[in-house]
Formats: structure tokens, C-alpha cells, sequence
């Protein structure tokens, strides 16, 4: 079975921080934390932004581990079977 890698002890918040430091570094704190908030909002996970990841469903892991890598508008992404965990 396919998951999703996430850091269990991080927040949802957290992870997606992470992602922005990682490939943003030199970005402003401020940007970096705007940019967190839209990418929360835009992925529908206000409701567990305080949320570890290790308790989220699979459908907001997902929406999580693609949130972390569109944070940085990447030219081009590869999804593996990228709505598996999605309740559509």
C-alpha cells in the first residue's frame, strides 16, 4: 500500500511551514506564514490546522501531502493515483 510521507508529531500548520522553509528560505516570515494560511484555506484544511498529522483521515493527508508540494507553484508535478484517499 502507497502513503503519503508526513512527519506523525508535526501539525498540520507545521508541515506545511516546513515545506515553505525548506524551499523558500530566504522568503520573508511574514510571506511564509500568508503563504501557509492560503495554502490551509485552499486545501480545505482549516478544520485541522492544529491537527498532528499522525490523527488526520486519509482524504486530509492527502489534501496535506499535495498541499506541501504545490506551496512553491512547481512548473511541472507527477501524482501517483493523487485522488486514491479523496471522498469524492
Amino acid at each position: 500500500m502507497q502513503e503519503d510521507r508526513l512527519l506523525p508529531a508535526l501539525t498540520v500548520y507545521e508541515a506545511i511551514f516546513m515545506s515553505v522553509e525548506l524551499r523558500m528560505p530566504n522568503m520573508a516570515p511574514k510571506d511564509k506564514a500568508k503563504k501557509v494560511e492560503r495554502s490551509i484555506e485552499e486545501w480545505g484544511l482549516e478544520v485541522c490546522r492544529n491537527t498532528r498529522t499522525e490523527n488526520l483521515s486519509g482524504g486530509q493527508r492527502k489534501r496535506l501531502a499535495i498541499a506541501q508540494e504545490l506551496v512553491n507553484n512547481p512548473p511541472v508535478l507527477f501524482l501517483d493515483e493523487p485522488t486514491r484517499s479523496f471522498q469524492l
